[in-house]
């Protein structure tokens, strides 16, 4: 088995073994998962996509909720268990639920894609993968996303016991995506409360202005 299968079957146990509890992030119960969905929904508003991605998408939370302003939306999850639970709930046909891991997805085949959606992964990819891949990955959803699509990327700031969402690891990869090409729309911070804790959440809207070029640019 290659390091890399090493890594997608650790990724698969660790999600499955969340999923496997229920719903690890209360996304159907919690009172601020609702109004960060809601707002998430609102920078979104004023536009129809004609074909959405949404990498890691759960059980589908978010996704019923992104189905009204899109044609079409491919969502999946490296959780068959999330997926499963996705499907169960579903009934838009809009949506078409995947098990699939993003780094072994092939983003161009199946786009160019109006808006792609990656709600609070790049940190688990960072701790799975080298900075190289995730690199690469920027550039190949940068290559995928349609010109004048979108890439939106919330991600939550974490404490400093949290070692994957530290804000300047957020930061560093929202700057990633910055280097491959993309440029800012729109960015803001969400703050609320959930369990007593206070939360942030940077949420940016990144518009793809104008294709890929070659060169190293100096």
């Amino acid at each position: 088995m290659t390091e890399r299968e090493l890594i997608s079957r650790k990724a698969q146990s660790f999600f499955e073994e969340l999923w496997k509890r229920g719903d690890p992030w209360e996304f159907e119960t919690s009172e601020f998962e609702h109004r960060r969905c809601a707002r998430l929904l609102e920078i979104l508003s004023g536009r129809r996509y004609a074909k959405v991605l949404e990498i890691g998408c759960g059980a589908g939370t978010f996704t019923r909720l992104l189905a009204p302003i899109a044609d079409h939306v491919l969502a999946f999850d490296i959780s068959s268990t999330a997926i499963e639970r996705a499907k169960a709930i579903q009934t838009d046909p809009r949506i078409d639920f995947r098990v699939a891991n993003m780094m072994e997805y092939d983003a161009r085949a199946e786009g160019p894609w109006d808006l792609v959606v990656m709600s609070d992964m790049i940190c688990f990819l960072g701790w799975l993968y080298s900075f190289f891949e995730v690199g690469w990955l920027a550039m190949e959803l940068f290559a995928a996303t349609r010109l004048g699509g979108h890439l939106f990327l919330p991600n939550t700031y974490g404490g400093a016991e949290d070692y994957l969402m530290r804000p300047c690891l957020i930061r560093t990869y929202r700057d990633l995506f910055l280097n491959v090409g993309y440029q800012v729309k729109t960015e803001e911070i969400f703050r609320g409360t959930k369990n007593g804790v206070g939360i942030e959440i940077l949420m940016t809207l990144f518009e793809k202005t104008h294709e890929e070029t070659s060169g190293s640019g100096f």
